[in-house]
């Protein structure tokens, strides 16, 4: 799951809390921008076995 997120050029950078329980993902930290907000929740979405998506990212910018 992290690592998709490192993988993305505008996620890598920064510092997301990810927390998995039972298949539901919790997102925590700051986003650079909205897009990147919503492209993390995309990876998390794409993750196998994970049944829903908590975004709590803060756009910081």
């Amino acid at each position: 799951m992290s690592a998709g997120l490192a993988k993305d050029p505008d996620l890598s950078a920064i510092k997301i809390n990810v927390d998995t329980k039972a298949g539901a993902v919790s997102l925590k930290g700051p986003a650079p921008t909205a897009a990147a907000k919503a492209r993390a929740e995309e990876i998390a979405k794409g993750v196998q076995g994970v049944t829903s998506v908590d975004n709590q990212l803060e756009v910081k910018g």
